[in-house]
């Protein structure tokens, strides 16, 4: 597994936090990491989150296919369990499930990089790092750190 990307965010955010500390800035910071993402996130917003992005109907039918009708059973020393159906998370061991669990979690990342309240590094406005499931918020100060928390969770409900 490529860990270059969470390098590149831990970078950046010792960049912001030197920044702020040469400039004589505050600089808050909130790292959250979704409980159990990959199996959170339900098969309805994934397929209503691949329509809104405007991806075409050929890979929506085709992830449909992979997600419609999803179901298990349980072994056990009784036998054999009903068919229990399965309306929520990535499928397991899939390689498009990455891609899949990116593409869900993208209307939440614009709504928090839409936000007017950025962090200034260098030039560059930022509101949050991401790697996978693990985002990273920043602010100028307590009140701007609470006010996208608040749009973050709004906008994930």
């Amino acid at each position: 597994m490529s860990t270059e990307g969470c390098y590149e965010r831990n970078f950046t955010l010792q960049m912001a936090l030197e920044n702020a500390q040469r400039t004589r800035k505050q600089c808050r910071v909130l790292r959250l990491d979704i409980s159990n993402a990959f199996g959170s996130v339900t098969h309805h917003h994934i397929l209503s989150t691949l329509c809104r992005l405007g991806l075409p109907d050929g890979i929506i039918d085709l992830v449909w296919e992979l997600y419609d009708g999803c179901s298990m059973t349980i072994w056990d020393t009784d036998g054999e369990t009903a068919q229990i159906p399965i309306r929520s998370g990535v499928r397991q061991g899939c390689p498009l499930s990455p891609i899949i669990f990116n593409l869900a979690m993208e209307p939440l990342l614009q709504v928090v990089a839409s936000s007017p309240r950025r962090l200034d590094l260098y030039g560059q406005k930022l509101s949050v790092l991401v790697y996978t499931d693990d985002l990273i918020l920043h602010a100028n100060d307590a009140a701007e750190l609470q006010q996208e928390l608040d749009v973050m969770s709004e906008e994930a409900r």
